[in-house]
């Protein structure tokens, strides 16, 4: 038994590094179920948008860089008419409809202000309204869908 317990420890301490360079992921779920995870960099490789803007959760204004959730969804098959569920590290969800990510440009922010963001900083993945650029956009319910450490969207059936 003890053969097989520093056998163990040997694999992880090897495995360590590698788990250590693996970065936030998030994951997207079709409404087949299908899933797909990506990272930070992965993020960065879709066309990346900026969105200077303000909400109640910053101080002023911020540039925020990442792509538009419509173009992230494309291959998912996203419709007008879906219901996306967003979740957060914390497990807080909310439903944002799918009509709002396709008339109102909505990123899935992964930088502000040109870095990385932290947990600590609301990272690694912020949903981001342009919510300067329209009056309708400053209701307290599209607050509640600018879900920060943003870890899965799933397309609801």
């Amino acid at each position: 038994m003890k053969q097989v317990i520093q056998a163990c420890v040997f694999i992880l301490t090897l495995a360590a590094p590698a788990l250590a360079l693996a970065g936030p992921q998030l994951t997207v779920t079709t409404a087949d179920g299908e899933a797909r995870a990506y990272e930070r960099q992965d993020l960065l490789e879709i066309e990346a948008h900026d969105v200077t803007t303000d909400n109640d959760y910053i101080d002023g204004t911020a540039t925020f860089t990442g792509p538009r959730l419509s173009t992230l969804l494309q291959d998912a098959g996203l419709k007008p008419d879906d219901q996306l569920q967003v979740t957060a590290l914390n497990d807080y969800r909310t439903i944002i409809p799918a009509h709002e990510v396709l008339d109102y440009d909505v990123i899935i922010a992964v930088l502000m202000d040109g870095e990385e963001m932290s947990v600590r900083d609301k990272g690694p993945f912020w949903v981001i309204y342009p919510m300067s650029d329209h009056a309708e956009l400053q209701e307290p319910s599209f607050n509640d869908r600018l879900i920060w450490q943003l870890s899965e969207i799933q397309i609801l059936p």
